[in-house]
């Protein structure tokens, strides 16, 4: 009975986390259709390039904050002080990276794009700070019903603003586009703090020590994971043009959501494998493990397939055939995302456990050969050879991983993952059974 129990709840809050994660990613679907077929391809690939700035600088501050509160408020769901503690630092990150952000558009190429986005930075910062300050409350608490109201109302007010802003104006800029992301979020912020139990106090020195000893590592691994991401796209720029760079961002995109499953159950997987590690019970771990790894392979690989096969009827809709140069890229680019539920549960695991340091160490070497590998293929094969790149990048460090977690923690990869397709077998034909 208890385990039906559990079962039920798992459901429940991988439904809600799934919803909010759908939610919040429908928003960004949205703008990308927008702007793929509103402004140029090389006004695209300026968007592109300021969206991986944004998202190296967020990765800082969410590692920061997002990583160690979760942990720590599983935990200690109801220590205020602790809340209130990131509170404040969230949001002086993000004042201060904005600071930089506007600082930095004194040094890059005047007239470009690039230099009239950056002193707007902090609306972005703010927008991603903010939802996701929210979304790591909601999870730390269990409270994914809540994650999920929140990002359909962002959704909303998104889609009203960008309604707005079209019928109001002929043509579309994306200083628009990042004021509409930051309007947006003012109803559902307020929406959380009404119905939340969120009650800040004063914050302590204590409380920001535990959070920046936890905080330093996953900065550093969150900063190399984006960087392993987002390298391509920045070595394209530096040796290609901006509609390569637009290409491969579309393609890039489109696999974006085919990975949902990855992000909407990792929100529920890692509080998961933190309890389960405290716990403190013989093989509850690699259970945990296991599952993880199954249930996220049940939900990506037919979506990758699908998307695989699919490929150029999903470009054509969504681009009017604009970009079927990004139909290889999308082929390859898929192998590699198959393989990414291994690597997420992996890094997820070292986070729950406590080793952010050992996590950081992966990233840096899945980082230095995604470099070296783009760095030869780039200038032979142009933006194919980024997403051969990428892949191969995923699959040696997965693979490397897998070796390396029995260091750290009981855990066998293959012997888990297989002990756990039995038990759902014996679970299922009981069930049927019954």
């Amino acid at each position: 009975m208890f385990d039906r129990i559990k079962k039920s709840k798992y459901l429940q809050h991988s439904v809600f986390s799934f919803g909010g994660q759908v939610a919040f990613l429908l928003s960004n679907f949205l703008l990308f259709i927008l702007l793929v077929n509103k402004i140029s391809q090389d006004l695209y690939g300026a968007w592109a390039l300021y969206m991986t700035i944004i998202s190296i600088a967020d990765s800082l501050r969410q590692g920061m904050v997002n990583n160690g509160l979760a942990r720590l408020l599983v935990k200690s769901p109801n220590d205020k002080t602790l809340s209130s503690t990131g509170f404040c630092l969230n949001y002086g990150l993000i004042l201060t990276l904005g600071l930089i952000g506007l600082l930095a558009s004194f040094v890059v190429a005047q007239t470009s794009t690039i230099q009239e986005l950056l002193p707007h930075a902090w609306k972005s910062l703010l927008m991603l700070g903010t939802m996701q300050f929210i979304s790591t409350l909601c999870q730390a608490k269990f409270k994914f019903k809540a994650y999920l109201v929140t990002n359909l109302i962002y959704l909303t007010c998104l889609i009203a603003a960008i309604i707005y802003v079209s019928q109001t104006s002929e043509t579309i800029t994306l200083i628009q586009v990042i004021n509409a992301q930051a309007v947006s979020l003012i109803l559902p912020a307020l929406y959380f703090l009404i119905q939340s139990d969120l009650s800040l106090v004063l914050p302590t020195r204590i409380q920001f020590k535990r959070l920046l000893d936890f905080g330093r590592f996953a900065a550093g691994t969150n900063m190399l994971s984006i960087l392993f991401h987002k390298a391509d796209i920045l070595m394209i720029a530096f040796f290609l043009d901006p509609v390569s760079v637009a290409i491969f961002h579309f393609a890039t995109k489109i696999m974006n959501y085919a990975e949902l499953p990855l992000h909407a159950l990792s929100q529920v997987i890692y509080p998961r494998l933190s309890a389960s590690y405290h716990a403190n019970k013989a093989n509850e771990l690699n259970k945990e493990y296991g599952l993880a790894i199954i249930r996220l392979l049940v939900f990506v690989i037919p979506i990758v397939i699908a998307v695989v096969m699919l490929n150029k009827t999903i470009i054509n809709i969504l681009s009017s055939g604009e970009y079927i140069d990004s139909s290889q890229l999308i082929i390859i680019l898929g192998l590699g995302i198959i393989f990414k539920p291994w690597g997420r549960v992996f890094g997820l695991t070292l986070d729950a456990i406590g080793k952010p340091k050992v996590n950081f160490n992966m990233l840096l070497i899945s980082l230095i050969i995604n470099i070296s590998v783009n760095l030869i293929l780039i200038p032979l094969y142009g933006v194919r050879g980024a997403a051969i790149a990428t892949t191969l990048s995923i699959i040696i460090t997965t693979i490397i991983g897998q070796f390396r977690i029995g260091r750290y923690a009981s855990i066998k990869p293959i012997e888990d993952v297989w002990l756990a397709i039995r038990n759902q077998q014996s679970h299922f034909k009981s069930f049927s059974w019954n």
